[in-house]
C-alpha cells in the first residue's frame, strides 16, 4: 500500500505537470512585411512552480502527428513563457528586436520543422515524451496581423486588441503592416479562479487514481 500511494502520488504529480502547460498565443496570419517577423509563431507558458522539461515533446498542427516538431530540448521554466517562430534559425535577436523584448526565450524552426498555421482556421496540439497529448487549441479564421490569445488557466481571449491583456504593435518598417499581439505578456486570470481552477483539478485526478 506504500508503494502503491508513492506511484499514485508521483502520477499526480506527473499529471499536474503535464496540465500546467498551456497555449497562451498563436499567429497564424501575421501582416508584418520584415523578414525577421513575417512567419508565423506561438506561445507556450508554464503556469506551474517547477519547470518542466520538454526533451522529447513534440507538437503538430491540424494533422496531430505526434514528432512532428520538437522544441529543440528546451527547458521551461515555472511561470516562463516561451515563443515557437517560423523563422530563421539562429536569427532570434532580430524577432525580439521588432517585438521590443528581453528576457523571453524565442526559438526560430524555419520552414523545414516550423508545422504552418492555414490563417483560415486551423489546430495546435502538443505531446510529452510518450506521445500522449498534453493540450491542444482550435484556431478560427485568422483577421490579419493579429493573433489569437489564451489567459494562463486556458481560457479564450479572442483575438489580440491593442493595449489589451499586454497587447502591442510590433516595430514598424518601411514596409508597413506591424503585427499587434503580446508576445511574453500572459494574462493572468483572477487569483481566486485560478486556486480553485488549479485546486479542483489536483483534487479530481488524484482521487481518480488513489488506492483503495
Amino acid at each position: 500500500m506504500k508503494y502503491a500511494a508513492i506511484i499514485v502520488t508521483a502520477f499526480c504529480l506527473s499529471t499536474v505537470a503535464h496540465a500546467d502547460l498551456v497555449i497562451t498565443e498563436v499567429m497564424s496570419a501575421p501582416s508584418h512585411t520584415n523578414s525577421a517577423a513575417n512567419g508565423d509563431w506561438w506561445e507556450l507558458y508554464n503556469s506551474g512552480a517547477v519547470a518542466i522539461d520538454l526533451t522529447l515533446y513534440s507538437w503538430d498542427d491540424a494533422t496531430a502527428v505526434p514528432g512532428s516538431a520538437d522544441f529543440n530540448g528546451l527547458t521551461i521554466g515555472a511561470g516562463e513563457a516561451i515563443i515557437i517562430c517560423q523563422e530563421t534559425i539562429g536569427a532570434e535577436q532580430a524577432w525580439k528586436d521588432l517585438w521590443g523584448l528581453s528576457g523571453v526565450t524565442v526559438v526560430n524552426l524555419g520552414n523545414t520543422e516550423f508545422q504552418n498555421f492555414s490563417s483560415a482556421g486551423d489546430e495546435l496540439h502538443i505531446y510529452d515524451a510518450s506521445s500522449n497529448e498534453v493540450t491542444s487549441v482550435t484556431l478560427g479564421a485568422a483577421t490579419s496581423g493579429y493573433s489569437f490569445e489564451w489567459d494562463a488557466a486556458g481560457t479564450s481571449l479572442g483575438m489580440s486588441v491593442l493595449g489589451e491583456n499586454g497587447a502591442f504593435q510590433a516595430t514598424a518598417d518601411a514596409g508597413g503592416g506591424p503585427d499587434i499581439a503580446s508576445p511574453g505578456a500572459v494574462a493572468i486570470p483572477e487569483p481566486g479562479t485560478l486556486a480553485l481552477l488549479g485546486l479542483s483539478g489536483l483534487l479530481v485526478l488524484c482521487r481518480r487514481f488513489s488506492p483503495s
